[in-house]
């Protein structure tokens, strides 16, 4: 371990200082109450101009569609991790690049539900991933094919083809969408969380797997949900297989539960989500929505993240509690900028944003 640690101060010294330099930068709490409360977008687009999403929020016309204005953020916030990138090396510099690799899962995700509800490659191409890795000629070919089965052969390995087993392009055009993207999603998460798990070691790997591990098992938990609300029998095979702190034996009572609120439930009294999923019911019964639970997840790996950069220093942990907090502050003024252009009351836009709570 100590070793561990030299290995970072040596190699990694410039890049924590950049990170919590960064960190400083980020936009605070305060600041997003008074976004969300902005009269428009144009008003927002204003107010961030002299921040770190400038540069793509400057190139807005006007009163953006929601693809755009969401698309502005996301550029903005792939530029920020490739500079990242660039200024890593060895082992950090490939731990990002895992990283990056997530983002594959949901470009191909995002292609899988736009083809099979008929809707143009060109459409499609303004929604994609820009820290994705796959090129655009790859995804064009992807995009060609008419199977399923033969999309995640192509695309992925048998793990992920595996997960789509029983799925359909009928299924990802209709009503069980969301099933197939959280599945192929799923497949992505569980890629990362396997390079953690397996190839980290020491604080690298201890710092990171609280993280990921909630990504995964949340995962499953969001599919188990979804699958009670659309009535979707077999569902078993398309969860992740990895699991962190939602075991086997939980999984199988999330399955045996009847209904969505029985299910949330049985979290209510988890040894570990309970606090995380506190009022997950009530929630859901109010807006019969899972959103929520996103955002639960969110602010959970907000505290997690926040604990590493005041904590222990120098692992790769601080530069993943960088990045979680970083991919939240994108999240949080794609919602506003998109919530506020829809015209949505101040009080709704704020249950759809991950801030953490106040001491």
């Amino acid at each position: 371990m100590p070793s561990d640690t030299l290995s970072h101060l040596l190699r990694d010294n410039y890049l924590i200082s950049l990170l919590r330099g960064k960190r400083s930068q980020l936009v605070h709490r305060q600041q997003l109450v008074s976004l969300s409360e902005s009269k428009s977008q144009t008003e927002i687009v204003g107010l961030l101009s002299e921040g770190s999403y400038g540069p793509e929020l400057s190139k807005l016309q006007g009163e953006s569609s929601p693809i755009d204005t969401e698309r502005a953020i996301r550029l903005g916030f792939a530029r920020s991790v490739r500079g990242l990138i660039s200024a890593s090396s060895a082992d950090t510099h490939d731990f990002l690049s895992e990283y990056r690799r997530r983002f594959d899962a949901y470009d191909l995700a995002g292609l899988v539900i736009f083809k099979a509800q008929d809707k143009t490659w060109e459409e499609y191409l303004a929604t994609r991933q820009p820290l994705a890795l796959m090129k655009e000629a790859e995804l064009h070919r992807l995009h060609s094919i008419e199977d399923l089965s033969a999309i995640a052969t192509a695309a992925g390995d048998r793990h992920l083809v595996e997960r789509l087993k029983g799925f359909s392009m009928e299924d990802a055009a209709g009503e069980r969408a969301s099933l197939v993207r959280d599945a192929i999603n799923g497949w992505g998460e569980e890629r990362f969380y396997k390079h953690i798990d397996e190839r980290l070691s020491g604080p690298d790997r201890e710092n990171c797997l609280p993280i990921v591990g909630s990504t995964i098992d949340i995962a499953n938990l969001t599919i188990i949900l979804r699958s009670k609300i659309l009535s979707a029998s077999g569902i078993k095979d398309h969860l992740i297989p990895t699991h962190w702190k939602l075991n086997q034996r939980a999984i199988d009572q999330l399955l045996a539960s009847t209904d969505v609120s029985q299910a949330l439930d049985s979290m209510a009294s988890h040894e570990y989500y309970h606090k995380v999923l506190a009022g997950a019911r009530q929630k859901y019964e109010e807006s019969k929505s899972l959103a929520f639970i996103e955002v639960a997840l969110r602010k959970h790996q907000l505290r997690l993240s926040t604990r590493l950069f005041v904590s222990f220093p120098y692992s790769v942990g601080i530069v993943l509690a960088f990045l979680v907090l970083k991919e939240n502050e994108a999240k949080n003024l794609a919602a506003v900028l998109t919530g506020v252009g829809a015209g949505l009351p101040a009080d709704e836009l704020r249950s759809l944003i991950a801030v953490q709570d106040q001491p």
